[in-house]
């Protein structure tokens, strides 16, 4: 008799299930439901119920297209150190560092108390490419030497007694730039914390790799290289000359910038204005701002208006709702605002749904 529930202009009997702090909404949406299915065989014939408003799909959509990118930055990675190294065998190698750093990643989680989430998913997007770097190297120092007549078993442990220095000077550079990042105090700290340790041990994992596994498949399936033939071979001798070309540009800049340290200076010095100047006319926020699929409605009446008369808004409400194009489920509360919490005549609130995305 304090409040009036409706569903698309219907009357119906509102539930509102809250998660609890610490909980996994997705875990939480999905025992509500099966809850519900559970209790509907033993509804009356003539009823029924909805779900007319999950907060957790943008959640879903998100992870699912982190995925998505996930599966893309890894082919990416996989063209790319392939382009470079120019060798299947030599391939491989930096590539199977990837599931080794991912699931070492997952192993770690649960001991950190973190989850599978939007985060961490996008911490191992960038992870992907990170954590090929170490194995390259050792891959590159391997062929090097092979090429100078060595065996591979001797051209890795020759590779390693150089680049063992360096990959573990990488590594712990890394994690000096990303694990701070988790110390980060409040909210703001919360939020980059998965994101910061994700890179950070995904890194020092790959640098492990770097120095135990790739130098072992180095050993075992590293051969002398062959010219390739083919229409992939010319591929690469045209990338090879273009590459060439690039690198002799980027050599000779360089070296004019070393005997000319003040245009190298002033020209570091533009680049930091322009980086400052942009930063500051970029928009800030907390997070940014995303389609979540649904909006709220707050409906406010003069003081000590019954609730009939906000059921009457309600009506007209609902005549506005069931015309506008887009609109899956508008559900409205009369005697009742999200906005203060509390049980009033004078209030009534709206939880709208919009269509899919996808639809």
């Amino acid at each position: 008799y304090i409040r009036r529930g409706r569903l698309n202009g219907q009357p119906a009997a509102l539930i509102a299930v809250y998660q609890l702090p610490g909980s996994n909404a997705i875990n939480a949406m999905k025992a509500a439901t099966k809850l519900m299915e559970e209790m509907k065989g033993r509804f009356p014939a003539d009823l029924d119920y909805v779900t007319s408003l999950d907060t957790t799909l943008a959640v879903s959509a998100g992870i699912k297209e982190i995925v998505k990118t996930l599966v893309e930055a890894l082919i990416l990675v996989v063209i790319v150190v392939f382009v470079f190294l120019q060798s299947f065998r030599a391939t491989l190698i930096p590539l199977l560092a990837v599931p080794v750093a991912l699931v070492g990643c997952f192993m770690i989680f649960p001991l950190l108390g973190f989850s599978i989430n939007t985060l961490s998913l996008f911490g191992l997007v960038l992870a992907i490419g990170l954590v090929v770097d170490d194995a390259i190297v050792v891959v590159e120092a391997v062929e090097q030497h092979i090429e100078r007549g060595l065996s591979p078993r001797d051209a890795s442990l020759k590779a390693m007694e150089e680049v063992s220095g360096p990959v573990v000077a990488i590594a712990l550079i890394m994690a000096a730039v990303f694990i701070p990042t988790a110390f980060i105090p409040g909210i703001t700290g919360r939020m980059y914390q998965q994101f910061a340790v994700t890179i950070a041990v995904s890194v020092l994992i790959s640098a492990f790799n770097a120095l135990t596994l790739s130098p072992a498949l180095s050993a075992l399936l590293l051969r002398p290289r062959h010219e390739t033939r083919g229409p992939l071979g010319v591929f690469f001798r045209g990338f090879n000359r273009a590459f060439n070309r690039v690198m002799g540009g980027y050599l000779h800049g360089s070296r004019f910038l070393i005997r000319k340290a003040t245009v190298a200076v002033l020209l570091l010095l533009a680049g930091a204005g322009v980086a400052g100047l942009m930063g500051l006319r970029l928009p800030r926020g907390f997070v940014p701002e995303e389609d979540q699929g649904y909006v709220y409605a707050n409906v406010q009446l003069p003081l000590a208006a019954s609730l009939d008369r906000t059921a009457a808004v309600n009506d007209k409400l609902d005549a506005i709702f069931k015309t506008q194009p887009g609109i899956k489920y508008y559900t409205g509360v009369a005697g009742f605002s999200l906005l203060s919490l509390v049980t009033t005549t004078y209030n009534a609130f709206y939880f709208i749904t919009l269509e899919d995305w996808d639809a």
